[in-house]
C-alpha cells in the first residue's frame, strides 16, 4: 500500500493530512468502506487519495508518488458487474458513490498497483499523444471519468445521504495491477520519456513562434492587444475564465509574449483573475 494516506476535510478544504499507513490505519480506512459516513450533502463528505506529498496544501506540485489508481465510474452505458467481470484477476475495492441510487451506476474503484508510480509522470499530459500517459489512461479506463486521471483530484469517502440509504462495495483478492504490463511497453516508453519530449516540443514551438516573428519583422501587436480588451472586457461574468483561456492561447500564436498579454487588464479584474494570470505564466509554453 503507499506510504500515506491523504484526507482533506470536504471539497472546499485545500490542506492535506497525510496519515502513516499502519495497522490502525488500514482498519479505519477497511471500516469506512464497509461501513459508510452519512452526511446528507455530498460537498462536505471528506475525501481522500492514496499518495505521498511534498507539501501540505493541495496542488499538484504537491502531489508525489501512489501505488492505488482510484478510478470514478458515474456512466449508464457501463456497469459495476462489467468491472467485477473484467478486472476480478486484479486486486481492487469497488464502493459506490454518494449519487447511488440501487439502480444507477455510480461507483468508485481502488486499483492496486504492483509498486510506486510518480504521479507527476503517471498522469503526465503532453502534446504528443505517444508520450502521454494521461492519454493512455484515457484510452484503457475509456469509462472512467477524466477526473480520475488528475494528479491533484482527490475522492469523496464512502458516504451515504442517510442511515438505509442504498450502499453497495466489493473486495476482490487478485494480482497487483502492473501498468507498464497491461497498457503495453508503448505506454511505459511514455511514462519513463514524457518529460523529456514534451520539453524538446516546447522548444520546437518556441523555435517556430521566434521564426513567425522574424519572418513578419518587428511586429506590432497593438490592435492585437486592442482586440484583447475590448473581447476580455465584455466577456459575461460566468465565461470569463474560458475567454482568457482561449484569448490567451489565440494572442500567443500569433507571436505574442506572456507580459505582452499582461499588459491587458479589464477593469473587472478581481482575485480570480490575478489567479488565473498567474497560472498562465506556468502554463504559457503549453498553449496553442
Amino acid at each position: 500500500m503507499a506510504r500515506k494516506l491523504c484526507y482533506i476535510k470536504n471539497q472546499y478544504d485545500n490542506e492535506m493530512h497525510p496519515m502513516e499507513w499502519s495497522d490502525k490505519a488500514m482498519r479505519q480506512f477497511m471500516h469506512v468502506i464497509q461501513h459508510p459516513l452519512v452526511v446528507e450533502k455530498k460537498d462536505m463528505i471528506p475525501q481522500w487519495k492514496f499518495c505521498t506529498v511534498k507539501g501540505t496544501k493541495r496542488q499538484t506540485e504537491n502531489i508525489d508518488s501512489t501505488d492505488v489508481l482510484i478510478l470514478d465510474f458515474d456512466s449508464p452505458t457501463y456497469t459495476i458487474d462489467e468491472f467485477e467481470s473484467t478486472f476480478r484477476n486484479f486486486m481492487f475495492i469497488l464502493h459506490t458513490s454518494h449519487s447511488y441510487d440501487g439502480t444507477n451506476q455510480k461507483f468508485r474503484v481502488f486499483l492496486f498497483l504492483d509498486k510506486e508510480y510518480d504521479i507527476q509522470l503517471l498522469f503526465f499530459k503532453g502534446h504528443n499523444e505517444a508520450f502521454s500517459p494521461y492519454h493512455f489512461m484515457l484510452k484503457y479506463f475509456p469509462m472512467a471519468d477524466k477526473a480520475s486521471f488528475v494528479k491533484a483530484q482527490f475522492y469523496k469517502m464512502p458516504a451515504i445521504k442517510e442511515k438505509g440509504a442504498p450502499y453497495y462495495y466489493k473486495i476482490n483478492n487478485g494480482d497487483l495491477f502492473n501498468p507498464f504490463k497491461e497498457l503495453g511497453y508503448e505506454f511505459k516508453l511514455a511514462y519513463e520519456l514524457c518529460q523529456e519530449k514534451q520539453t524538446e516540443y516546447l522548444l520546437a514551438k518556441k523555435k517556430q513562434n521566434e521564426m513567425f516573428r522574424k519572418l513578419k519583422g518587428d511586429m506590432n501587436l497593438d490592435n492585437a492587444k486592442k482586440y484583447l480588451g475590448e473581447k476580455i472586457e465584455n466577456a459575461p461574468s460566468g465565461e470569463r475564465h474560458n475567454v482568457i483561456f482561449s484569448c490567451a492561447a489565440w494572442f500567443k500564436r500569433i507571436g505574442g509574449t506572456y507580459d505582452e498579454f499582461t499588459e491587458v487588464e479589464p477593469s473587472w479584474a478581481d482575485r480570480a483573475y490575478y489567479k488565473q494570470i498567474r497560472r498562465l505564466a506556468s502554463e504559457w509554453d503549453r498553449l496553442g
